[in-house]
């Protein structure tokens, strides 16, 4: 019997959208599982199996229509070089400590517990002590009602994680930033190209793949990554769909928007803009609503309004810090120039001069500034449809004004990497190209600019902070059984941002906890634990000198910790806003310490 395969005839615009969508319908899959507490590989695994088949399928009947001219090859060259380049240089960044390590461990333990919320016995020793709310044993977690550890960052990008490494161990945070990182410079490219003329839109590509702002930020597990891929898939469909008023391409700018809302506060935002656009462009809201966008799309929207309440009820806490972080320039306007995130003395003059200091540092106030100009001019002459993507991420260059995250850098630039850098380098070459009208002038700046990101961009490609870490956490856990209570100095890795309790806990099942106050010690149920141990750097021990502890404690194995990371200035004092911007430099560190065992 033959079957009856129906044809579908797609342009090279829709291939590529549909590619996308089949990796964004991945990400809602692992959403939705998770919401539901239904994290099994099963439903992953089906839903690759048959949109695999779909895309195949789809692929092989279009294939006469896949351009494969010599640009396509050199950007899909460059986009896998950079990938490989970017991988080989990446070690997991499954820490505890930092916003990294704990995105990593959330979705681990979503992975190996197929819900979001988990718990282990000494973990339920320490919310005795301190109750539902913030777990600060735990950093990143929250305690629930009853007891259990929460993740206290959004979904979308824990959801997303955890999908790949259901699928892949630990490397498959490097695959999952790797999906991200192709997609968003196809995209990326493909907006460059309504606006640029070829050499000009692969300018823009050489500039972002040689600038250092991504090629740091590839290498840790942070939102800001997969929210790349988001913001300029759905910045790219949206421009299509401008232009050529296909609701299906407003239907995947729309999904991918709506999906970064589950990952970044921002995306709120850029679909405010976007609805601005579209009541602007057609002025009547119920031809807008009922002939524009259509029934179909508004009832898929509709269910990602209620998708996205129904995450707000289970992860209320992640959203107020977000908004808090976002709303806290505008609370200082209100209130005098005054911050509290920030040392009481400095001002958001300060702050934004800080700002522009350590971007001017790290190669990247040109772009901004080039590319605010560019901005400026095509407003000022009224090219609104050229103008389209910098307004869907205005919003966002709120953060040149307060970056409302902590001021070490190169920390700094997350606010910077997913919007803010990539549309001003867009532009950038877009009002150079019109500016130099002899071609040699454009392309001498373009070399400066590379060259520019080069002395950055070369220094640090190489750097794996905390590259042999893990192994030797790895042997140090072999020194417990699994019924130890493991209390762990913050600083016994010699670096409070990469503390060994995570790795402790999901990797080698120990009863890790970091530790901090002393006087929690006596209020644990000792009973439940076959021994309890201490881990301390020889140079923390004057701390549990004066608190009376150390007394208590026998010295019953030395320990070496032998790692790499940037020497990086932490904290908000008042110093660090009136210095010169330096460069971290890549240090190598030599932790001593002992084990200790509490005596009873």
């Amino acid at each position: 019997m033959r079957l009856n395969i129906p044809e579908v005839n797609l342009d090279k615009h829709q291939l590529f959208t549909i590619f996308v969508l089949f990796w964004i319908g991945l990400g809602w899959l692992g959403l939705a599982l998770s919401l539901l507490g239904i994290f099994y590989n099963i439903f992953l695994a089906a839903y690759i199996f048959l949109g695999g088949i779909g895309l195949v399928y789809l692929i092989a009947f279009n294939r006469a229509k896949i351009e494969i001219n010599h640009r396509f090859f050199l950007v899909f060259f460059l986009s896998l070089l950079s990938i490989f380049i970017f991988s080989y240089y990446t070690v997991p960044t499954i820490f505890s400590g930092r916003d990294q390590g704990t995105l990593s461990e959330s979705a681990i333990q979503l992975a190996q517990n197929h819900r979001l919320t988990f718990s282990f016995p000494a973990e339920k020793e320490f919310f005795q002590i301190y109750g539902p709310g913030q777990a600060l044993n735990f950093p990143g977690f929250n305690y629930t009602p009853k007891g259990e550890l929460m993740t206290q960052f959004p979904l979308g990008y824990v959801s997303w994680l955890a999908v790949f490494y259901s699928l892949a161990g630990l490397n498959g945070f490097v695959i999952a930033n790797s999906v991200t990182f192709l997609i968003f410079i196809f995209s990326f490219y493909l907006v460059a190209r309504y606006y640029l003329r070829a050499q000009s839109a692969l300018a823009a590509l050489f500039l972002v793949l040689t600038s250092f702002i991504f090629s740091w930020f590839f290498k840790f597990t942070l939102s800001e990554n997969l929210a790349l891929m988001l913001t300029w898939f759905g910045l790219y469909e949206f421009v299509l769909f401008t232009h050529n008023k296909k609701r299906f391409y407003l239907l995947a700018s729309i999904t991918a928007f709506s999906i970064l809302v589950f990952t970044r506060v921002e995306a709120l935002g850029f679909l405010s803009i976007i609805i601005a656009i579209l009541l602007i462009k057609y002025k009547d809201w119920k031809y807008l609503l009922f002939v524009v966008i259509g029934k179909k799309l508004l009832l898929l929207f509709g269910s990602f309004i209620l998708l996205y309440f129904f995450n707000l009820v289970l992860d209320t806490q992640s959203y107020m810090l977000m908004l808090k972080g976002i709303l806290s320039p505008f609370i200082s306007l209100g209130s005098g120039l005054k911050d509290y995130s920030l040392p009481a003395s400095v001002s958001i003059l300060e702050t934004t001069v800080y700002v522009i200091k350590v971007l001017f540092a790290y190669a990247i106030f040109n772009f901004i500034l080039f590319g605010i100009i560019g901005f400026i001019y095509l407003l000022k002459h009224r090219r609104f449809e050229i103008i389209v993507p910098f307004l869907i991420i205005l919003p966002t260059f709120v953060y040149l004004i307060h970056p409302s995250i902590s001021s070490d850098h190169p920390w700094m630039l997350r606010r910077f990497v997913f919007s803010i850098v990539p549309i001003s380098i867009l532009y950038t070459v877009w009002f150079l190209d019109w500016f130099f009208k002899k071609r040699v002038y454009f392309h001498i700046f373009i070399f400066l600019m590379l060259a520019t990101n080069l002395l950055i961009f070369i220094p640090y490609l190489t750097i794996s902070p905390n590259k042999d870490l893990l192994p030797q956490i790895k042997e140090i856990s072999g020194n417990f059984k699994d019924s130890d209570l493991i209390l762990v100095d913050r600083d016994a890795t010699g670096d409070g941002w990469s503390m060994m309790t995570g790795p402790l806990n999901f990797l080698y099942g120990k009863q890790a906890v970091y530790f901090f106050n002393p006087k929690d010690l006596d209020k644990l149920d000792h009973e439940k634990f076959s021994s309890i141990y201490f881990i301390i750097p020889d140079d923390k021990v004057d701390f549990y000198k004066s608190s009376g502890l150390f007394k208590r404690l026998t010295a019953i194995k030395n320990y070496e910790i032998k790692t790499n990371m940037l020497d990086i200035v932490t904290g908000e004092k008042q110093e660090m806003y009136d210095a010169a911007i330096k460069l971290p430099e890549n240090k190598k560190v030599v932790v001593y310490g002992k084990i200790y065992l509490l005596r009873y």
